[in-house]
């Protein structure tokens, strides 16, 4: 297995689920046994059998793992994909916990790929975009933000066909995506990035529960890198730095904060709610912390944004499925994949509604002496 994983929690979210297999195969674990299943309706997979699929795996019939760090560098092939605009602390915390389960890491500068791209579009049009920071579009911005993301795809296949063939042993690894089912549901994931891959182990789970996750796993395992990727924002570190400082974050990018995306996949999916009947109900949910205005602006973005970017849930990886507002198209949310995302008869009806709770609050008002 490998990945373009960073010092993130989501990318650290699958280097801990891979850890703790590891943990519980080289019976590093009192009380664990190589087949063992918590799961009553899962029959219970001998040793031997688990031991048979290791060995296959490694290309080692007579292979039996004792130590979780050295099994861990045969399964897992980690890769910091690092540009000018990746800060020193995200490498560091890659690399850290790299050393601490002992996965193989790889450490690499994109660069000089996507100068090379960029250079192949300037030579045809004669044009050199530039970041927002730098003076250019918000179309420019984007398109170079996205030329980095999707260099790693093709940078993370590459190594994932040759990266054992060039250590001297057999077989391949297996990509594994790291998008979660937050940025899933906003489409806050560029096309053929890093959410494209063989597998994607945290496609289903929420963004909240991956950090609860390894929180649980720097009590257990007493991991110290995870801390520190804990405590970091989390950035996709696509735009310019700032002093050698993160100057993207990606609640700031995406305009809301994960704990609301929670909210709103549940409400999209389980209670099957459109733009109006979310707004209605998040009036009565959020009506301490938020006024009627802003209760529709939010319900509004997300709506615009999730419509607009439904479109990718198309070529989205496969994932273990592990929430109940997964929007994954394929295989559990039939909704559509094109819609008009202006929504101008439920946009219209939340409008109407704001405004007659705002003459309400005006009237009421002007009834106090």
């Amino acid at each position: 297995m490998g990945g373009s994983l960073s010092g993130r929690s989501r990318g650290t979210g699958i280097r801990m689920l891979t850890w703790r297999d590891c943990r519980a195969v080289g019976r590093a674990e009192p009380g664990w046994r190589l087949g063992h299943s918590t799961c009553p309706s899962v029959p219970r997979v001998s040793d031997q059998e688990v031991l048979a699929d290791i060995r296959s795996i490694v290309h080692q019939t007579s292979y039996t793992p004792r130590d979780p760090r050295e099994l861990c560098g045969r399964l897992l092939t980690t890769c910091y994909m690092a540009s000018e605009n990746s800060s020193r602390g995200t490498c560091d915390r890659a690399r850290e916990l790299a050393q601490q389960i002992g996965s193989h890491h790889i450490g690499l500068s994109i660069d000089p790929a996507v100068k090379a791209v960029m250079g192949i579009f300037s030579l045809v049009t004669g044009r050199s975009p530039a970041f927002a920071v730098h003076g250019g579009s918000s179309r420019e911005n984007l398109a170079l933000q996205n030329v980095q993301a999707r260099v790693r795809m093709v940078v993370a296949y590459l190594f994932a066909q040759l990266s054992l063939w060039s250590r001297g042993a057999p077989g391949g690894l297996l990509v594994l995506g790291s998008a979660n089912v937050d940025e899933s549901l906003l489409g806050y994931l560029t096309k053929y990035d890093c959410s494209s891959a063989d597998i994607n182990p945290i496609g289903g789970i929420s963004k909240t529960d991956l950090r609860a996750f390894v929180q649980l796993c720097r009590e257990r395992f007493q991991l110290p890198a995870l801390q520190s990727i804990l405590e970091a924002p989390a950035t996709a570190e696509l735009e310019p730095l700032a002093d050698g400082q993160v100057s993207q974050t990606d609640e700031e990018d995406m305009g809301v904060t994960y704990s609301e995306l929670s909210v709103y996949g549940r409400l999209r999916k389980v209670a099957k709610t459109g733009p109006y009947s979310m707004f209605c109900r998040l009036l009565v949910l959020w009506k301490d912390t938020c006024s009627p205005r802003q209760v529709a602006d939010k319900v509004k973005r997300f709506f615009s944004k999730y419509s607009a970017n439904r479109h990718k849930m198309t070529t989205l990886t496969p994932a273990y499925h592990a929430e109940s507002y997964s929007p994954d198209d394929n295989r559990f949310d039939l909704r559509p994949f094109l819609y008009n995302t202006r929504w101008p008869w439920q946009f219209r009806c939340i409008e109407n509604q704001v405004l007659q709770l705002e003459r309400g609050q005006q009237q009421d008002l002007d009834g106090v002496d």
